[in-house]
């Protein structure tokens, strides 16, 4: 029995499909962040599946705010997971905008319900519908201006100052996040790191959704909160490589490798991260025990990384040799 040919799309048909124009896919596959797999005889591109499996990443990290380049970088990674942690992260943006929309729509009901009732809106219920607005803008648009105030909103739209404890936490692990993606670029990465630190990524986004909820659980719209299961996955990734490391006989001063030395970083972030956390008020303890552990894993992945090198240890009050 032969097996049926494989699908494919000519330029315009996937166009189509994916809601962008022709000339955009012309120029994804000139500048190779979506090459089209092959061409008719007469020239005309054609796209296979595996194409269509690559736009779809390239679609969805430009929506979560990711630039051309950086979307580059993260397709140029082999990673078997990082396709599943690109579906997640869209998930979760579409999940937001969900709540935001069915949170405007509440906003617009109480507008419409007091005029068909001739009672005109108040300022502050006017005031509340625009923040809304505004919110719902913010997911597709890079400046609302809703913050040049000082202050921002946090998942209940209630307004903050920048400079409270939970928005300072979120920051912190908007920071780590940013610094493991320094991690993930840095060359000669340890086979096996890029998914954990790609699935580590995907974590502390939720974590930052866990802490712009303030007083409570989640909505089904807010996603889930972090778990006792997250903090499980990562030490049982700290057992599995720290069972291949010699015992300390001191502390490690950081260095070594350039993954080694970025990993370091990323601990300490973390640890920075873990004591704003322990200030936000009724914190998910779960969230604080998670950033915990994951200081720990990075501490042994950093060993790890530096690939049975000399580690360099603190020796307590040592001077310089004089010369």
């Amino acid at each position: 029995m032969s097996r049926p040919e494989p699908r494919l799309w000519s330029v315009g048909a996937l166009a189509r499909a994916a809601g962008v124009t022709v000339r955009t896919l012309h120029h994804y596959d000139r500048t190779g962040l979506v090459p089209c797999s092959g061409r008719t005889g007469s020239g005309h591109r054609r796209y296979t599946g595996d194409d269509v499996t690559r736009l779809y990443r390239v679609l969805a990290l430009r929506g979560l705010g990711l630039p051309l380049p950086e979307i580059e970088a993260v397709l140029a990674t082999d990673d078997p997971t990082s396709l599943l942690a690109t579906a997640r992260l869209h998930r979760k943006r579409v999940r937001e905008q969900l709540a935001h929309a069915r949170r405007l729509h509440g906003r617009l009901d109480e507008v419409i319900d007091q005029l068909e009732h001739d009672r005109a809106p108040s300022t502050d219920d006017l005031l509340d519908t625009l923040e809304t607005m505004a919110m719902t803008v913010r997911l597709t648009r890079v400046y609302t201006r809703t913050g040049d105030d000082g202050r921002t909103h946090l998942a209940d739209l209630s307004r903050v100052s920048k400079t409270d404890p939970r928005v300072e936490a979120g920051g912190a692990v908007d920071e780590l996040t940013a610094a493991v993606g320094v991690a993930l670029a840095v060359p000669d990465l340890p086979d096996g790191y890029a998914g954990w630190l790609r699935q580590i990524q995907n974590d502390l986004f939720d974590i930052g959704a866990d802490l712009s909820r303030p007083g409570g659980g989640p909505t089904p719209d807010e996603g889930p909160r972090v778990d006792g299961s997250y903090v499980t996955w990562l030490e049982e990734i700290c057992d599995r490589v720290n069972a291949g490391l010699p015992a300390l006989r001191s502390f490690v001063l950081p260095g070594g490798t350039p993954p080694a030395a970025q990993l370091h970083v990323c601990r300490t972030v973390c640890r920075r991260a873990e004591r704003r956390a322990l200030a936000v008020p009724d914190v998910n303890p779960q969230l604080t025990r998670y950033l915990n552990r994951l200081s720990d894993l990075l501490f042994i992945l950093a060993r790890a990384a530096a690939n049975g090198g000399p580690e360099v240890l603190w020796q307590p009050g040592r001077r310089p040799v004089t010369p």
